[in-house]
């Protein structure tokens, strides 16, 4: 055979250690995942056997098609001339502005929707209840995608069935739950929300959207959304009451009942740095018909319990959920990689570079799902670790992809190589939604200075360093994370108001610091008391206690005793 290049004989392309390196595609990512599955056993320890089964094989389902159908489709539809697109006009020139997603990401956000992530309570077959704890398992996986065109619009759309169930109207629920959850349904993940305006996004009341009362109970809309999250079939907005300051909660349908176009204008979609395979567009309101949600007076109140919560929680699954598909994709790529003679997982930076990933990914996981059951429980504290892990979950897994993608090397900044850039991109994204850091701390803050809900919080976590202070192995980690809890405290009590409001950060940093150190030594603990010696989270909490010490500005204790030794890394590396 003639080879005028000679490629055969070129020894730069002959197999070397990356040869048939495939990442982590076929992957079950429920199976893979010892944290996840810590969590939801600790977390249905009290489901009935049929009901705790029944909830694991479907979470082992959806995590075979994460790792393989989904996570191929979700590639394949974040390619050049693969993005939704805005179509104006029909072929006759009537004004449609629908969006037009590729065959993949339709075909993605199906198979997901079919699958009852959002809605498995209204599939007939579900013979349980759809838990949280279940419900939130599943978007936590589904993150491990990315934000893949899926998550947001899942947002979005759990929001929408918890406003409606919570005040709509027998009307609404009847008209409307079909539509965004009916297991037939064509309109897959495809309620949005529209909120914010060019005159800002956090400080509703400035908005200048108005609402006048209409016929027939309808309410008129004439105004602006700058930013529209997943434009869709199903929205909710907020508007001025005429002639008030009183900001209003509505619901709009993209078609009006007669079939024809709701008063809106799609203007453009805005060119964001992530989040591409879903689109936000900028929209006009021009006599939009909507249906109030609720009393027109609770607006901001209800757009905040069941709308701007919901995607709270959203945005530390998704943050929690990519953060642990980077440490995956860094992990694999050291088992295959060699550099001067050995596997670079064989290099101790290397591997300590993989621990404290592992580490600070399971300081967002865990910590969500106690403010989950914590919110089930009515424990105040969850007004508190809400907004901080909105807060800490966002920035910290922009910094843990950063960190994966420099363990690949030159190859974790190549698209079609690695998910990993998209997946940071997207972490960036994720930060801005429902609040940027400076906004969300000072809401955390409105909950550390209620002392009620202070005291709930303090309590919980004195409570597991309390425990974990009877073994001596834990006594040091206890220690640390109590004195960062009552310094955190005092300086809560004692500053000024000014002085708190100016350094909230740095008092939602130490916040959280203690919340997880509380976590990981709940976990040791609960290890030993149901048999074990030693647990794996004494190391999660001893390496924690490492981080702290290298990126807060006050802490207390001795920091060697923090440094995880080799044996300690491989652990938590490999489990």
């Amino acid at each position: 055979m003639n080879h005028p290049l000679r490629l055969a004989e070129n020894p730069g392309l002959s197999s070397y250690d990356l040869t048939g390196y495939k990442g982590n595609r076929g992957k079950n990512f429920y199976d893979e995942d010892k944290i996840l599955q810590r969590v939801v056993e600790r977390y249905s320890s009290d489901y009935k056997p049929d009901h705790k089964k029944a909830m694991v094989d479907h979470l082992k389902g959806y995590g075979e098609l994460v790792g393989g159908t989904l996570d191929e489709l979700t590639e394949a539809s974040h390619k050049e001339g693969k993005y939704g697109e805005v179509v104006k006009y029909d072929r006759t020139g009537n004004r449609i502005d629908q969006i037009v997603y590729s065959h993949e990401q339709k075909l993605s956000r199906k198979i997901s929707y079919d699958y009852g992530i959002v809605n498995l309570d209204f599939h007939d077959e579900w013979r349980f209840p759809f838990t949280d704890l279940h419900r939130q398992a599943l978007t936590y996986l589904a993150n491990q995608n990315g934000e893949g065109g899926v998550t947001c619009p899942l947002a979005m759309t759990e929001g929408m069935i918890r406003v409606l169930q919570g005040i709509g109207t027998e009307e609404q629920k009847k008209k409307y739950l079909p539509l965004v959850a009916g297991k037939g349904s064509f309109s897959h993940f495809m309620a949005g929300q529209y909120v914010t305006e060019r005159v800002g996004g956090s400080n509703v009341g400035a908005n200048r959207t108005i609402a006048r009362k209409g016929e027939n109970g309808k309410w008129i809309l004439n105004g602006e959304k700058w930013f529209c999250s997943n434009p869709g079939d199903l929205w909710v907005t907020t508007a001025k009451i005429e002639d008030t300051e009183t900001v209003g909660l509505f619901l709009v349908p993209r078609i009006k009942d007669d079939g024809e176009l709701n008063g809106h204008h799609i203007l453009r979609k805005k060119d964001i740095i992530g989040s591409k395979g879903k689109l936000t567009v900028e929209i006009v309101y021009e006599d939009l018909e909507a249906e109030a949600l609720g009393r027109p007076a609770h607006g901001i109140a209800n757009l905040i319990r069941y709308v701007i919560r919901t995607s709270r929680v959203h945005v530390g699954l998704a943050a929690s959920g990519m953060s642990r598909r980077a440490f995956m994709e860094a992990r694999e790529y050291s088992r295959y990689r060699t550099a001067y003679g050995k596997k670079i997982q064989d290099f101790s930076a290397y591997s300590r570079e993989l621990a404290e990933m592992r580490i600070l990914y399971a300081g967002l996981v865990m910590p969500i799902f106690r403010g989950i059951d914590w919110t089930q429980k009515g424990i105040l504290a969850e007004q508190i670790s809400t907004p901080l892990m909105k807060y800490r979950s966002s920035s910290l897994s922009s910094q843990i992809t950063h960190r994966a993608i420099m363990a690949l090397g030159g190859s974790g900044i190549i698209g079609d190589y690695t998910c990993l850039p998209r997946l940071h991109n997207d972490c960036i994204i994720n930060e801005t939604w429902e609040g940027t850091h400076l906004i969300i701390t000072d809401h955390a803050l409105g909950a550390m200075n209620r002392a009620k809900i202070r005291d709930s919080f303090v309590s919980e976590l004195k409570k597991n360093f309390d425990s974990a202070k009877k073994y001596p192995e834990l006594k040091a980690a206890a220690e640390f994370g109590e004195n960062l809890l009552l310094d955190w405290n005092k300086s809560i009590e004692e500053k000024p108001r000014e002085w708190k409001e100016t350094f909230r950060v740095d008092l939602s940093d130490q916040a959280y610091g203690a919340l997880v150190l509380s976590e990981f030594l709940e976990q040791a603990v609960f290890d030993r008391t149901s048999g074990s010696k030693k647990s794996k989270f004494d190391s999660f909490a001893k390496g924690f206690g490492a981080f702290l010490f290298r990126t807060l500005p006050k802490t207390f204790g001795d920091y060697e005793s923090f440094r995880l030794d080799q044996e300690e890394v491989d652990e938590i590396v490999n489990w």
